[in-house]
């Protein structure tokens, strides 16, 4: 019951949502001709693109090659956490291994979750204060790891508040809150100690990112924005050709992945 009204609540409130389109045009800055199969852009506009081969390729925001990342040793790399641009977040899922790089894509520490046997890991984001948010399946709640990848934080049992077993397809954090994509696409707000405050009446994505408290995804060629304190709204066409697979939206510049290459745009 305490479900069926929260979901009734959400849909009040994509009612009152503002769905105007945004005026500013934006305009392509330039064109990275590389393929890969994820984007992503941090705060300073770098963009980071992963290849075929999970290499992570950082690029400055004129489309500049700077930097590469390869690690062949954890098996498939899961995803990548570019929020700290000084302390990007690397989680290989099937090894259980997180690494974290500096801003030259050099390694500065790593851990595997594997040394507590009580842990599975499903998703992993980069908190404040060089801590790292996780959820955990075993016990289906989310943990916050201090620096050295003790627990600070940790959640209820999310399948008691739905009566489900609750899995992240993906984590994203800010300074006040979590943001959980659950496996079925719903996308879940916690306050930073781990407590529910919500579902987000946000439907049909496959992915998205954080900027400034703000969710950013795409829905076929429209970017849209939502913040989850206001819930107000926003849109903008995106001239790329081709089909777009996922955006990424920095503090200027966002970086939109199609089949064959990547488009960095600004409404500047």
């Amino acid at each position: 019951m305490e479900r069926l009204i929260v979901l009734l609540l959400n849909c009040l409130i994509v009612l009152l949502l503002s769905n105007g389109e945004t005026k500013a045009q934006l305009k392509q800055v330039t064109k990275i001709d590389t393929t890969a199969k994820a984007v992503y852009a941090d705060n300073l506009d770098n963009v980071y693109l992963l290849s075929g081969r999970d290499e992570l390729l950082k690029y400055d925001a004129k489309g500049t090659l700077k930097w590469r990342y390869s690690n062949n040793r954890f098996g498939k790399l899961y995803s990548v956490d570019v929020s700290d641009p000084l302390r990007i977040v690397l989680f290989y899922a099937d090894f259980q291994q997180v690494v974290v790089l500096n801003n030259n894509l050099n390694e500065i520490t790593s851990y595997s979750f594997a040394k507590n046997g009580n842990l599975l890991v499903s998703a992993v984001a980069s908190g404040n204060n060089n801590s790292l948010w996780i959820f955990d399946r075993a016990s289906n709640a989310l943990v916050k790891l201090s620096s050295n990848f003790t627990e600070d934080v940790r959640s209820a049992n999310l399948s008691q508040l739905f009566d489900e077993v609750v899995d992240a397809k993906k984590l994203a954090a800010s300074d006040q809150y979590v943001f959980l994509q659950r496996r079925d696409n719903g996308i879940l707000q916690l306050d930073r100690f781990g407590g529910y405050i919500r579902e987000l009446p946000i439907d049909s994505l496959t992915d998205f990112n954080i900027t400034s408290n703000v969710i950013a995804y795409v829905n076929n060629r429209t970017l849209l924005k939502y913040h989850p304190v206001s819930f107000e709204q926003s849109k903008q066409q995106l001239p790329v050709s081709g089909v777009i697979s996922q955006v990424a939206v920095g503090n200027k510049l966002i970086a939109v992945l199609t089949e064959k290459a990547v488009f960095l745009l600004s409404d500047n």
